[in-house]
């Protein structure tokens, strides 16, 4: 069985297989002829549905994370709303015409001086998850619909459903939008997985390198693969901006780093703070506490046998370290659920030796943490920066220089516009195939 270009089944590949993978095809060909407003409006309805903390579908998807992850649905409902509340009506046009310039483009030609031009989405968007903050792959669904293109979003292993339960209320809304969406993981029968691949004319792959590298060995050279690998965020808190107010960034940080357990790449694992040794060791137990109230999750001895151990060698190395006389100061041990540590010299970046861990490195001066991002180029994500006005544009220089792709304002390195260039790249743009008409 043939979909244009793409074969969607083959000997040893179940029917069902290429049935559903032929059947989500159909569904974006009948959305290419739905006008872009009204598939935003549908979208936008049922987004405006996931943030009303009584209706069933949220209170039950809240209590189901909250076990899931043994917070406070409090916690939880942070991050739905953070999510939910960005997708409306407005703000999905507004993104559609900050990338592809109209509205109108979604639905056919587009004057542009002496030629016309339209943007087409993908026949069959495969999306591939990683294991993050919850409402992340959401957000390839929504990508994939307003485009006008159907969409199978394979989940992460072993991860919550919240994209699930989100694809089933819009089906509930707009059966016509839910045909056009596939939350499910790979079919089990023999081939299955490669059947589906072989028919995505784009691939969006999400994880570690491990899965990127696998992508990319899988994926046809026929269709766009388009890759969001590791990343990693930091912080950058300047010295007066410390001692303007010390509580407040403090509570932006905490506010940054424990959003959805840092589970997602916009969390910092590092705060690079202009201060003292000492006055950056003061900061360890009320970021501690701070991250705590946010994200209260069980201690870090009820965690997986591989995390606890993985803790102890870390903790380990802080004592062989201070029997060197080498002078970090941390709190959080195994009767805690975080840990933050402000080491004696600062470092770079890096992966954190266990989850809900936040290292505060003491700098000289702003170009010392600069220079330290630079050397980890092409892995820094988002930096969040405390700083005076007068400073802000010359930081912001300094980190693009550096490879950083975002710079925000710390307390806000969670919430970026739907239109932000995640990994330097645009997210729709990236997704559609413009067609040029001259001499129309």
């Amino acid at each position: 069985m043939f979909v244009g270009s793409r074969t969607v089944a083959r000997a040893g590949v179940s029917d069902n297989t290429a049935d559903r993978v032929a059947g989500l095809v159909a569904a974006g060909e009948r959305l290419k002829t739905r006008p872009a407003s009204e598939i935003i409006g549908g979208l936008a309805d049922t987004c405006a549905q996931w943030c009303d903390d009584d209706w069933p579908a949220r209170y039950q998807a809240t209590e189901a994370l909250a076990e899931r992850y043994r917070v406070p649905t409090s916690s939880i409902a942070e991050v739905l709303d953070g999510a939910f509340s960005g997708w409306t009506r407005q703000s999905l046009e507004d993104w559609v015409v900050a990338e592809l310039g109209d509205l109108g483009a979604l639905d056919g030609f587009v004057t542009n001086g002496s030629r016309s031009r339209r943007a087409l989405g993908p026949e069959l968007i495969v999306a591939v998850g990683a294991h993050g903050v919850p409402t992340t792959p959401i957000t390839d669904v929504i990508s994939a619909v307003l485009v006008k293109a159907p969409v199978w979003l394979k989940p992460a292993s072993a991860t919550d459903d919240l994209a699930a339960r989100f694809a089933a209320t819009l089906a509930e809304n707009d059966p016509e939008l839910g045909a056009a969406v596939v939350v499910d993981s790979w079919p089990e029968a023999p081939g299955g997985r490669e059947s589906v691949l072989a028919a995505a004319t784009t691939v969006i792959a999400t994880g570690r390198a491990e899965t990127v590298k696998r992508m990319r060995a899988t994926v046809s050279p026929a269709s766009n693969l388009i890759v969001h690998g590791p990343r990693l965020s930091a912080a950058l808190i300047t010295g007066e901006a410390l001692a303007e107010n010390s509580i407040r960034v403090i509570d932006a940080l905490a506010c940054d780093t424990a959003f959805a357990g840092q589970m997602g790449c916009l969390s910092p694992v590092t705060a690079f703070v202009e201060a003292s040794r000492s006055d950056v060791a003061s900061l360890v137990e009320p970021l501690l506490e701070a991250c705590v109230s946010r994200w209260a999750s069980p201690p870090r001895c009820e965690a997986t046998a591989g995390e606890q151990a993985a803790f102890r060698e870390w903790r380990s190395l802080m004592d062989v370290e201070a029997s060197a006389g080498i002078a970090n100061r941390w709190a959080g041990d195994l009767d805690r659920p975080w840990t933050v540590v402000a080491r004696s010299e600062p470092e770079h970046p890096s992966p954190p030796p266990v989850p809900q861990f936040l290292t505060l490195a003491p700098i000289d001066d702003v170009d010392q943490s600069i220079g330290l991002c630079a050397e980890r180029r092409g892995l820094i994500g988002t930096v969040g920066v405390a700083a005076p006005s007068k400073r802000r544009r010359d930081i912001a220089r300094a980190l693009s220089m550096a490879g950083v792709e975002r710079i925000a304002a710390l307390g806000s390195m969670q919430r970026p516009p739907l239109d932000w260039r995640r990994d330097g790249r645009p997210t729709l743009a990236d997704l559609v195939r413009w067609v040029e008409w001259e001499g129309s």
